[in-house]
Protein backbone atom coordinates (compact mmCIF):
# COMPACT_ATOMS: atom_id res chain seq x y z
CA UNK A 1 0.00 0.00 0.00
CA UNK A 2 1.24 3.57 -0.96
CA UNK A 3 -0.51 5.47 1.51
CA UNK A 4 -1.72 5.03 5.09
CA UNK A 5 -3.85 7.58 6.90
CA UNK A 6 -4.94 6.73 10.41
CA UNK A 7 -7.51 8.43 12.53
CA UNK A 8 -8.52 8.25 16.31
CA UNK A 9 -11.30 9.02 17.65
CA UNK A 10 -10.05 9.37 21.92
CA UNK A 11 -6.73 8.96 22.89
CA UNK A 12 -5.28 5.37 24.23
CA UNK A 13 -4.86 2.06 22.89
CA UNK A 14 -8.73 0.60 22.68
CA UNK A 15 -9.59 4.52 21.32
CA UNK A 16 -12.08 4.11 18.55
CA UNK A 17 -9.89 3.89 14.99
CA UNK A 18 -10.02 4.03 11.23
CA UNK A 19 -7.64 3.36 9.19
CA UNK A 20 -7.68 3.98 5.63
CA UNK A 21 -4.76 2.24 3.56
CA UNK A 22 -4.68 3.06 -0.49
CA UNK A 23 -2.28 0.98 -3.00
CA UNK A 24 -0.95 2.34 -6.02
CA UNK A 25 -3.79 0.61 -8.17
CA UNK A 26 -6.91 2.02 -6.92
CA UNK A 27 -7.39 -1.04 -4.40
CA UNK A 28 -8.00 0.48 -0.71
CA UNK A 29 -8.52 -1.28 2.62
CA UNK A 30 -10.21 0.38 5.18
CA UNK A 31 -10.51 -0.79 8.45
CA UNK A 32 -12.69 0.19 11.49
CA UNK A 33 -11.68 -1.11 15.42
CA UNK A 34 -13.29 -0.46 18.65
CA UNK A 35 -16.28 1.84 17.04
CA UNK A 36 -18.55 1.81 19.44
CA UNK A 37 -22.58 0.97 18.46
CA UNK A 38 -25.92 1.37 20.09
CA UNK A 39 -28.88 -0.74 19.08
CA UNK A 40 -32.18 -0.12 20.01
CA UNK A 41 -35.48 -1.30 19.65
CA UNK A 42 -37.31 0.80 17.23
CA UNK A 43 -41.12 0.43 17.30
CA UNK A 44 -40.97 -3.50 15.58
CA UNK A 45 -37.67 -2.76 14.06
CA UNK A 46 -34.20 -2.45 16.01
CA UNK A 47 -32.20 0.40 15.03
CA UNK A 48 -28.48 0.55 15.47
CA UNK A 49 -25.83 4.14 15.39
CA UNK A 50 -22.61 4.53 15.68
CA UNK A 51 -21.36 7.06 18.25
CA UNK A 52 -18.18 7.86 16.43
CA UNK A 53 -19.13 7.97 13.17
CA UNK A 54 -22.49 9.26 11.42
CA UNK A 55 -23.70 5.71 10.16
CA UNK A 56 -26.89 4.08 11.12
CA UNK A 57 -29.16 0.82 9.73
CA UNK A 58 -32.61 -0.63 10.59
CA UNK A 59 -33.40 -4.56 10.50
CA UNK A 60 -36.52 -6.58 11.89
CA UNK A 61 -34.20 -8.71 14.59
CA UNK A 62 -31.17 -7.28 16.49
CA UNK A 63 -29.21 -9.91 14.34
CA UNK A 64 -30.45 -8.43 11.10
CA UNK A 65 -29.64 -4.65 12.11
CA UNK A 66 -25.97 -5.88 12.94
CA UNK A 67 -26.30 -7.73 9.70
CA UNK A 68 -27.66 -4.53 7.70
CA UNK A 69 -24.95 -1.93 9.85
CA UNK A 70 -21.98 -4.29 8.87
CA UNK A 71 -22.96 -4.28 4.90
CA UNK A 72 -24.44 -1.04 4.82
CA UNK A 73 -21.13 0.45 6.05
CA UNK A 74 -19.15 -1.63 3.64
CA UNK A 75 -20.90 0.24 0.82
CA UNK A 76 -20.92 3.59 2.09
CA UNK A 77 -17.06 3.21 2.50
CA UNK A 78 -16.98 1.96 -1.01
CA UNK A 79 -19.28 5.19 -1.96
CA UNK A 80 -17.19 7.33 -0.32
CA UNK A 81 -14.01 6.30 -2.08
CA UNK A 82 -15.56 6.75 -5.10
CA UNK A 83 -17.03 9.64 -4.55
CA UNK A 84 -14.23 11.56 -2.65
CA UNK A 85 -11.22 9.56 -2.64
CA UNK A 86 -11.22 9.18 1.16
CA UNK A 87 -13.41 8.38 4.10
CA UNK A 88 -13.56 11.47 6.09
CA UNK A 89 -16.59 12.70 4.84
CA UNK A 90 -17.67 9.62 6.77
CA UNK A 91 -15.98 10.79 10.03
CA UNK A 92 -18.34 12.65 11.43
CA UNK A 93 -19.85 11.52 14.83
CA UNK A 94 -23.10 10.80 15.79
CA UNK A 95 -25.65 13.41 16.60
CA UNK A 96 -25.43 14.73 20.06
CA UNK A 97 -28.96 13.09 21.07
CA UNK A 98 -27.51 9.68 20.01
CA UNK A 99 -24.65 10.17 22.15
CA UNK A 100 -27.20 11.18 24.90
CA UNK A 101 -29.06 8.25 24.83
CA UNK A 102 -25.43 6.37 24.53
CA UNK A 103 -24.36 7.83 27.96
CA UNK A 104 -27.63 6.92 29.84
CA UNK A 105 -27.51 3.37 28.68
CA UNK A 106 -23.50 2.46 28.53
CA UNK A 107 -23.99 -0.83 29.26
CA UNK A 108 -26.15 -1.53 26.30
CA UNK A 109 -23.09 0.02 24.21
CA UNK A 110 -20.83 -3.20 22.26
CA UNK A 111 -16.94 -2.50 20.22
CA UNK A 112 -17.42 -2.95 16.41
CA UNK A 113 -14.88 -3.56 14.18
CA UNK A 114 -14.48 -4.03 10.50
CA UNK A 115 -12.24 -5.01 7.67
CA UNK A 116 -13.04 -3.81 3.91
CA UNK A 117 -11.51 -4.29 0.83
CA UNK A 118 -12.28 -1.85 -1.80
CA UNK A 119 -11.19 -1.99 -5.60
CA UNK A 120 -12.44 1.34 -7.48
CA UNK A 121 -10.68 0.35 -10.93
CA UNK A 122 -13.50 -2.14 -11.42
CA UNK A 123 -16.05 -0.90 -9.89
CA UNK A 124 -16.24 -4.19 -7.83
CA UNK A 125 -16.24 -4.64 -3.78
CA UNK A 126 -14.62 -7.85 -1.83
CA UNK A 127 -15.31 -7.17 1.53
CA UNK A 128 -12.87 -8.85 4.22
CA UNK A 129 -14.97 -11.29 6.66
CA UNK A 130 -16.34 -9.59 9.83
CA UNK A 131 -15.66 -10.30 13.24
CA UNK A 132 -14.85 -8.95 16.47
CA UNK A 133 -18.41 -7.00 16.83
CA UNK A 134 -19.62 -5.80 19.93
CA UNK A 135 -22.88 -3.66 20.02
CA UNK A 136 -24.48 -2.04 22.94
CA UNK A 137 -27.83 -3.51 23.07
CA UNK A 138 -30.76 -1.15 24.62
CA UNK A 139 -34.03 -3.48 26.13
CA UNK A 140 -37.10 -3.00 25.25
CA UNK A 141 -37.63 -2.72 28.65
CA UNK A 142 -35.42 0.54 29.01
CA UNK A 143 -36.73 2.39 25.59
Amino acid sequence: MAMVKQYKFGKGNKAPTAIHAEGTDSNHLVGFGNLRVLIVPDGKFWFAQALEIDYAAQGDSVDDAKKNFQEGLAATIDLNLRMYGTIEKLLESAPSEVLKEASRNRKFIKLYWQVSGHELGDCSQDPLPFGGIDYYLLSEEAA
